[in-house]
């Protein structure tokens, strides 16, 4: 499940306060059960195409949050590592401080929660990697991120909230950055906070997605950086211990989904 973190300092609490209001007025309105417009459907096919024939791939994304404020511009960065080695090998993690991993060394899978959780399960690896269920299970922060760990198990809208969101989805004009052309899709989480995801013309990969709430004076921009695909995965990589002081527990609490905060 894709969701901000209340791990680390008041600006990354901020963020989640307002992403949850956003995600909690689109749960409401029963969207699920709509079609999700025929441009943005095929462009998701696409990419879910390139990503689910790939027999491994490896990203860094850069997560930065910029934020005005009364008392100025507020900046915050964090970096997260995917990876895959199919069958079973996979990597999802925090690198910047210990907020939250899940990692299969194709023998053991470790569920990570940090924060105010701070507690861990491990269990024997499932035989490939659609067996691990990272809707209910595994707690992600960057959306763009989250979207490609789907796209590699064959299903970007297995999440409802996402599936929801993506029926309101448009596509935009494509543009040049870079001397690279991006399709984008913007997707409206709530009333406000429009999140662009940006597909790639050639390769229909992600790589990057943006996230505006201009009321606030907020910015999230997340960018897939060192993106090696069907290339081999060094299994250092694949290797994740819990930090001192996490608890080993048979079951840790699901993440609450938006639409059951109160």
């Amino acid at each position: 499940m894709r969701l901000f973190s209340k791990v680390g300092s008041g600006l990354i609490v901020t963020i989640s306060l307002l992403a949850l209001m956003a995600h909690r007025a689109e749960a409401r309105d029963g969207a699920s059960v709509l079609a999700i417009g025929p441009e943005v459907s095929a462009l998701l096919k696409l990419s879910t195409e390139a990503y689910h024939r790939l027999k491994s791939y490896q990203h860094t994304a850069s997560y930065a949050v910029d934020l005005k404020t009364e008392e100025g511009q507020k900046h915050e960065e964090r970096r997260f590592l995917l990876a895959l080695d199919r069958p079973n090998r996979f990597c999802y993690k925090c690198v910047t401080l210990p907020a939250g991993a899940a990692v299969s060394d194709g023998t053991t899978f470790i569920n990570f929660r940090g924060g105010d959780v701070n507690q861990f399960t491990k269990q024997s690896a499932p035989a490939d990697y659609k067996g691990i269920n990272i809707v209910d299970d595994v707690l992600f922060e960057p959306l763009g991120t989250y979207l490609v760990a789907l796209m590699l198990q064959g299903d970007p809208l297995a999440d409802k909230d996402v599936r929801s969101a993506m029926v309101h989805a448009k596509l935009k004009a494509t543009v040049t950055e870079n001397g690279v052309k991006w399709r984008v899709i913007e997707v409206p989480f709530g009333q406000e906070g429009p999140t662009e995801i940006y597909i790639g013309l050639q390769d229909h990969l992600i790589g990057k997605t943006v996230m505006k709430m201009d009321a606030q004076g907020l910015r999230v921009t997340e960018t897939l950086e060192s993106i090696r695909t069907d290339k081999p995965v060094e299994s250092a990589v694949f290797k994740f211990s819990p930090p001192e002081g996490a608890r080993e527990v048979e079951h840790i609490v699901p993440p609450q989904r938006p639409d059951t905060v109160r």
